[in-house]
């Protein structure tokens, strides 16, 4: 009895699937966005609705930042690129320099 090998593609970059069709850092952000929602929940007195309304922007932003994707890049992905655009260094050229 032997063993025949397998060619395995090591070029793929495929992220790990965790629950619900969401990779680990995906699951990260919903998972924080959803505590934070529940901690804000708690943590100011008041009526459901005024809690309800100070919680929801919370679980909204780790749900999109875990969930949403343009295209095929996730919006986590642009955020990184937007910082690092808005905080790439500038040169001001003065005087000719052609």
């Amino acid at each position: 009895m032997s063993v025949e090998t397998v060619k395995v593609p090591q070029h793929l970059e495929l992220e790990d699937v965790v629950a619900w069709g969401l990779g680990v850092g995906d699951l990260l952000f919903v998972l924080a966005g959803a505590a934070g929602g529940w901690w804000l929940y708690l943590a100011i007195p008041g009526d459901v609705l005024v809690r309800v309304a100070i919680g929801t922007p919370a679980v909204l932003a780790g749900v999109s930042m875990g969930m949403l994707r343009l295209g095929d890049i996730s919006l986590r992905a642009w955020m990184v690129m937007a910082a690092r655009y808005a905080s790439r260094p500038r040169v001001l050229i003065t005087g000719g320099g052609w």
